[in-house]
């Protein structure tokens, strides 16, 4: 029995973010030469606070993949071993190899952000279609949601200049303990840039 699975991953870590751009462009991009794709240093909320997004690293990278296969288990004469349930007992291994395609990628600093609930805009350049995947929230309460200023809707990618939005939900209680990582990169995943964000609470010390 063998069951496949492809997920894209860069440096061994999933990593999906909640995020939102415009549905217009001041700049569609030329997308007849090589992707780029840079970050504004500066992280502007609608209440007109800024935080600087200082870059932690710029490193070269392969994406990794994995597929999963699974079979029976089976016992030294070869049958297959039924557990206490009465059903088979499934072995499941994961398999990771390397792909093909090597990016760059920027890492930015940790952003705190305020208790408080607000909406921020990141803006960036390229010359590329690009996407910006939603995040995993690991499991906790959502706190980080895509929100697009202009419209009011959610999109996950655009083309050349443009914005990626996203706001935060009041947090009453201590310091999130999930970090929202928000991955923006270009169509052809060869340009990555990572942002790392966690919220401050209104009971921390």
């Amino acid at each position: 029995m063998r069951k496949l699975l492809f997920i894209p991953l860069i440096l061994g870590a999933i990593s999906t973010f909640v995020v939102s751009c415009d549905e217009t462009y001041d700049n569609p991009g030329d997308f007849n030469l090589k992707a780029t794709l840079s970050i504004d240093p500066v992280l502007v909320a609608k209440s007109g606070a800024e935080y600087p997004l200082n870059v932690a690293r710029v490193v070269d990278t392969t994406y990794r993949y994995y597929y999963t296969e699974s079979d029976t288990t089976k016992d030294a004469d070869g049958n297959p071993v039924i557990g206490g349930d009465g059903k088979y007992i499934i072995k499941v291994d994961t398999i990771w190899y390397n792909s093909k395609i090597t990016a760059k990628l920027t890492e930015y600093d940790l952003v705190e952000l305020p208790a408080a609930e607000d909406t921020f805009t990141i803006k960036l350049t390229s010359n590329a279609r690009w996407m910006a995947p939603v995040p995993s929230a690991g499991g906790k309460i959502p706190w980080y949601f895509n929100y697009n200023l202009l419209t009011g809707a959610t999109s996950l990618s655009g083309g050349g200049d443009g914005f990626v939005y996203f706001r935060v939900t009041r947090n009453k209680n201590k310091r999130r303990a999930v970090t929202a990582v928000q991955d923006i990169m270009t169509s052809d995943s060869t340009v990555l840039a990572r942002l790392n964000f966690v919220q401050k609470g209104e009971k921390d010390n």
